[in-house]
C-alpha cells in the first residue's frame, strides 16, 4: 500500500507491505527498513526495527492522527495514494466548524496560552502539556475564536479530556 504522510507541511511518501504475520517493509522516500508492529492495546502498539524498540500510542483526531511516544507527540495526516490520485489535484481538506481540541494521552498541563474570547490563527499554540516527562504543545488545527479553555496550568488531564474548544 502507497501512502502519502503529511508532517509539518511536508509530503512524504510511504510503501508499506506486509511480509508476515506482524512483519512489514516500510520505504520511506528512499529510506527501506523491515519492522515488526503489533497491537498491545486500543491505541498502542509496539514497534521493533532492527534493535531498536518504540512504544507508540495513536490517536485519529478530526483528519490527523497523533502519534505519542518517549519523544513526544506528533500530529500527522495520512492519506491513500490511490484515492489521492483518483481525487486529482483537489484543494487540501481545511478544519471548518467548531471544533474541540482534547489531550492524546494522560498528562500536566504546564502552561496556557489562551483564553475565552481570543482569536487564534492556525498552528499558533494554544498550550503545553506534559506527558511522559516531554512538553508537547497543542497547536490551532484552525484560525478561529476560542469558545472555551477548560483547563488550567498545574491541572492533569486523561487521555481524551477536552482541553480547548474553538469555532
Amino acid at each position: 500500500m502507497r501512502y502519502i504522510a503529511t508532517l509539518g507541511g511536508v509530503e512524504q511518501e510511504v510503501e508499506v507491505a506486509e511480509l508476515a504475520a506482524n512483519s512489514y517493509a516500510i520505504k520511506l522516500g528512499e529510506r527501506r527498513f523491515e519492522a515488526d508492529l503489533r497491537r498491545v492495546g486500543a491505541t498502542s502498539f509496539s514497534v521493533l526495527v532492527g534493535n531498536r524498540s518504540f512504544d507508540l500510542d495513536v490517536v485519529r483526531e478530526g483528519d490527523q492522527l497523533v502519534v505519542a511516544s518517549r519523544a513526544g507527540a506528533t500530529r500527522l495526516s495520512v492519506e491513500d495514494a490511490a484515492r489521492r490520485a483518483t481525487r486529482g489535484t483537489a484543494r487540501r481538506r481545511e478544519v471548518t466548524g467548531r471544533i474541540e481540541i482534547k489531550a492524546a494521552m494522560p498528562g500536566r498541563v504546564i502552561n496556557v496560552f489562551v483564553k475565552p474570547g481570543d482569536e487564534v490563527k492556525a498552528d499558533q499554540g494554544l498550550l503545553i502539556v506534559e506527558a511522559m516527562k516531554m512538553e508537547n504543545e497543542i497547536k490551532s488545527p484552525k484560525p478561529g475564536k476560542v469558545l472555551e479553555v477548560r483547563v488550567t496550568a498545574g491541572q492533569t488531564v486523561e487521555r481524551g479530556g477536552l482541553l480547548v474548544v474553538i469555532e
